[in-house]
């Protein structure tokens, strides 16, 4: 089935982690819904570190229930420009190899020029196609979900718990390929 994927990060003292959010176009819809509902009068978006603890909850909660949605977890330790690098390329690689039709990445404006470049890469190696772009996270409310899982995800404990019921695959890229889960979770 086609699929989006949105990403988003989270930078934690001692790893990074890049989070997709794998949307069946058929669900694209109900994914911008849901995400505009829990906009506040005057709010044009919301980001999840600035919610307090009853709304991060309330979210959570909806979007765990949310049919048809997975989450792949790319993670890794070291300089945030290289382990970023390194997440990108196998998100990347997943994606083609899923046959993602589009890919949607948090604008970091200075940053961004070096994820097309490394996507670029990928691409030109795996003599593949993937439409993607940069996106401001205001003009896309699906962006709105990575944002949050990542934060719950690197939060831990509670947090965490709340949503893996969506995470379907967690890929650590310090890890020995042969050792590497890089498949992506179905997206139904």
């Amino acid at each position: 089935m086609p699929f989006h994927a949105f990403v988003d990060e989270s930078i934690r003292r001692d790893r990074y982690l890049l989070c997709a959010v794998m949307v069946p176009c058929d669900r694209l819809h109900h994914v911008r819904t849901l995400s505009r509902s829990f906009c506040l009068p005057g709010q044009r978006r919301w980001h999840f570190n600035h919610e307090p603890e009853p709304r991060r909850r309330q979210i959570l909660g909806a979007m765990a229930r949310s049919a048809g949605v997975g989450v792949a977890i790319y993670e890794g330790r070291g300089t945030e420009v290289e382990t970023r690098a390194d997440c990108l390329v196998e998100l990347v690689t997943d994606l083609v190899d899923a046959k993602a039709s589009r890919l949607v990445i948090e604008s970091r404006e200075s940053q961004d020029h070096r994820d097309r470049h490394c996507i670029a890469t990928v691409l030109r190696k795996a003599s593949a196609q993937l439409p993607y772009v940069h996106l401001l996270p205001h003009t896309e409310p699906a962006l709105w979900w990575p944002d949050a899982v990542a934060w719950a995800y690197g939060a831990g404990g509670a947090w965490k718990t709340l949503v893996m019921p969506l995470v379907r695959a967690v890929i650590d890229v310090d890890a020995p390929p042969e050792k590497r889960e890089t498949r992506l979770p179905t997206v139904r």
